[in-house]
């Protein structure tokens, strides 16, 4: 008789996590009123208003036991004192490989950069992987679009009546992203402040 060795390992949970800004409700409520109407002229479906946020970095599949170093790690940038900063969302873009329309900034304030960059310098030093393809701050609004947006350039200015949007950032968040009654949500894990 040939005995078979039980495997008895546990699989371990993994969780699909980034890193990003979140606005406050009159934000999230003007980059909603965006993206109800990007959906009406790129068709498509927009993003739940709960949903509108700005990925500083995205890590993907992480193991729930790297979890609190992932948080640890957001402590010591937090601890640099990086400065709060605002930024104006005041144009709009499509990935056509991806079939994305998002809101974009004409002008990247160093200071969001600066915590961008921090994270990956501190994530890559623990051995996370990550993306390496430059940053491109974007807010998804709209997924599927049927029809690109008319534009001449890499980007163009906002639909008619819509002003630029200014948003102001004091903190970041760690969120696991998932699915519940097929629909993407998200859950934060930590959060920290700038200065």
């Amino acid at each position: 008789m040939q005995l078979v060795e039980k495997n008895t390992s546990i699989k371990e949970e993994i969780a699909r996590v980034f890193f990003a800004v979140w606005p406050d409700t009159a934000v999230q409520r003007r980059l909603d009123d965006l993206a109800t109407q990007l959906e009406n002229s790129c068709g498509g479906r927009k993003v739940r208003a709960e949903n509108i946020h700005l990925t500083l970095l995205f890590l993907g599949d992480v193991k729930d036991s790297r979890l609190d170093a992932l948080c640890q790690i957001a402590s010591e940038v937090e601890g640099d004192g990086l400065q709060a900063f605002d930024f104006v969302v005041d144009e709009v873009r499509n990935w056509k490989h991806n079939h994305i329309t998002y809101a974009g900034l004409s002008k990247t304030p160093q200071e969001l950069l600066n915590l961008v960059f921090a994270l990956q310098r501190k994530l890559s030093t623990a051995g996370f992987l990550f993306d390496l393809q430059a940053y491109v701050p974007h807010i998804t609004l709209v997924r599927k679009a049927k029809f690109p947006i008319p534009s001449i350039g890499p980007g163009i200015d906002l639909p008619d009546g819509m002003q630029p949007v200014i948003w102001s950032v004091g903190e970041w968040v760690l969120v696991k992203s998932g699915q519940a009654n097929g629909r993407s949500g998200y859950t934060p894990i930590g959060r920290w402040s700038l200065a």
